[in-house]
C-alpha cells in the first residue's frame, strides 16, 4: 500500500502528525492481523472510501468490538466518520452506488446519525432521507471541509455542520478553529 496516494495520509503529513508505524487494514490482510494490529495502535484513522464495503469488512473481519475497545485516539473521515456514527444512511439520491436507500448500524461511539459531504440542497437532500432517521436521533451533517469532535460528550464543530433534529434543521455555531 502506498500510503502517499491516500488522501487522508496527505492531511495527516501537512498536520506534521507523523508515526514510527502505519498499517492500511483492508481484505488483502488476514482477519487475525487486523484484530492485532487494532489491539496495539494508539491511534486509528478510519478512512474513507465507501461505507458499505468498510462496514461489510469490519463486519467479516469482526472488528466492531475491536476498535469499540480499543484505547487509540479514533478519528474518521467520510465513510470512517459515518460508521463511527451510530447510524447512516446510504441513497440514491446523493449519489451513492446502492440499489435501495438503507438505514445502517455505526460502531455507535456517540448517539447520533451523521452524514458527510452533505449538500445544503434541503428539499431534495435532507427531506427525502434524513428526516425520517431525525424522528429516531439526532443527525449531523457535515458540509465538505467541515469536522465534527466529541470529547466527554461535547460535541464541537469546524465549518459548516448541521443538526437534525425531529425533521427540523439548525446550523450549529462553528467552536472549533482552524
Amino acid at each position: 500500500m502506498n500510503f502517499e496516494e491516500v488522501t487522508e495520509w496527505t492531511w495527516l503529513n501537512q498536520a506534521n502528525f507523523l508515526f514510527d508505524e502505519c498499517h492500511f487494514i483492508d481484505y488483502r490482510m488476514q482477519k487475525e492481523e487486523a484484530q492485532r494490529l487494532i489491539q496495539n495502535a494508539s491511534v486509528l484513522f478510519m478512512c474513507g472510501g465507501d461505507p458499505v464495503q468498510q462496514s461489510d469488512l469490519m463486519a467479516e473481519y469482526e472488528l466492531a468490538d475491536v476498535i469499540k475497545n480499543s484505547k487509540a485516539v479514533i478519528l474518521g473521515a467520510s465513510a470512517g466518520s459515518l460508521n463511527m456514527s451510530a447510524k447512516w444512511v446510504t441513497s440514491q439520491e446523493v449519489g451513492h452506488h446502492v440499489e435501495i436507500d438503507s438505514v445502517y448500524e455505526g460502531l455507535g461511539f456517540d448517539p447520533f446519525a451523521y452524514e458527510s459531504h452533505s449538500k445544503r440542497d434541503y428539499a431534495s437532500f435532507v427531506q427525502g432521507y434524513l428526516f425520517p432517521l431525525s424522528e429516531q436521533m439526532d443527525v449531523y451533517a457535515a458540509e465538505q471541509e467541515s469536522a465534527i469532535r466529541v470529547k466527554g460528550g461535547i460535541i464541537e464543530t469546524l465549518g459548516p455542520v448541521y443538526l437534525i433534529s425531529r425533521s427540523k434543521i439548525q446550523k450549529r455555531v462553528e467552536t472549533l478553529m482552524p
